[in-house]
């Protein structure tokens, strides 16, 4: 009986849990499937909207339609967006939990609800709430500095015969984009823009990507995917900047309220500076040095008050 119970001791001493090994193609499968999707379904709700407003039996659609064609562009690719990021929301929910985990009793919806309520603020005191104004400001001054440095470097580029630049694509979502009403643009821009790319990069894609990498390769690889996703090559590099910038307020603060708000911020103020007389007289070299010092000014101050608080 006592070598029975030794030779089991020494079974379970022996036993060894081995850990699941990942490829680095399960990792990229498992990084990339959250945009593929939101891209796949994005596509394919553009393009039934598409067909379908045209085609309400309503007198004069086809004439409204022609007529309003580059507002109705931005609107249908905002609600393409909100079908898409749907699709995501589980996902979204999970990422964002602290314990990882979602209430299978309850609908993603309601919870979606009941996140924005507790967990999207962090912590409510007076230090995240000087933390959120830091994040909004830096996105803001940020911006305008490298919206400032675009477009000088497009003018020097394009004057010196090499338009490197210039994309027929960006011209044509800036035409879109500049188009609308001021009301519709706040909607698309301020609000429902910011919020789906926060859940999709900030929310799903950077948190997974830091599941197996560092802090700061998943900041920069989620950037750089959220630049690409812009589709041109000045996008690119102003969204990849902005991207990194959103990343690491969301990782500093250590809530998601952080990069939505500064998304929102810079989104809505920029379209309202688009529509100013005033952007012309700020494109130059002058007044994009000085909100590139007031940016370096204002990470400083917020990386110090991270550090604090860690």
């Amino acid at each position: 009986m006592g070598g029975v119970k030794d030779r089991a001791k020494n079974t379970r001493r022996q036993a060894k849990i081995t850990p699941k090994r990942t490829t680095l193609l399960q990792k990229l499968a498992y990084i990339a499937r959250p945009f593929v999707l939101y891209m796949l379904v994005k596509t394919a709700a553009m393009f039934v909207l598409a067909i379908a407003v045209p085609a309400l039996p309503i007198a004069g659609i086809t004439v409204w339609v022609e007529e309003h064609a580059r507002q109705l562009s931005a609107a249908v690719n905002g609600a393409a967006s909100l079908i898409a990021v749907s699709f995501l929301l589980k996902e979204f929910l999970i990422e964002v939990s602290t314990d990882g985990e979602i209430d299978i009793d309850r609908s993603a919806p309601v919870q979606l609800v009941s996140f924005v309520k507790t967990g999207f603020w962090g912590e409510r005191t007076a230090r995240t709430a000087a933390g959120l104004a830091l994040c909004v400001l830096l996105g803001i001054t940020a911006a305008l500095a490298l919206n400032i440095g675009i477009e000088i470097l497009l003018e020097v580029m394009s004057a010196a015969g090499n338009p490197v630049l210039d994309s027929d694509k960006y011209e044509t979502v800036e035409t879109i984009q500049y188009s609308v009403p001021i009301w519709l643009g706040i909607v698309l821009y301020g609000i429902v823009s910011p919020t789906v790319e926060e859940m999709v990069f900030r929310g799903v894609i950077y948190n997974r990507i830091k599941k197996f990498y560092s802090v700061p390769r998943a900041v920069v690889a989620s950037a750089l995917l959220f630049g690409i996703f812009h589709g041109n090559l000045p996008q690119f590099l102003y969204g990849t900047a902005m991207g990194i910038l959103m990343a690491l307020c969301y990782e500093c603060s250590g809530c998601f309220a952080a990069p939505v708000l500064m998304h929102m911020a810079v989104n809505s103020f920029v379209f309202l500076m688009s529509q100013s007389v005033a952007w012309g007289v700020l494109v130059t070299p002058v007044w994009g040095a000085l909100f590139t010092v007031l940016s370096a000014g204002v990470f400083w101050v917020y990386r110090k008050n991270c550090r604090r608080d860690h």
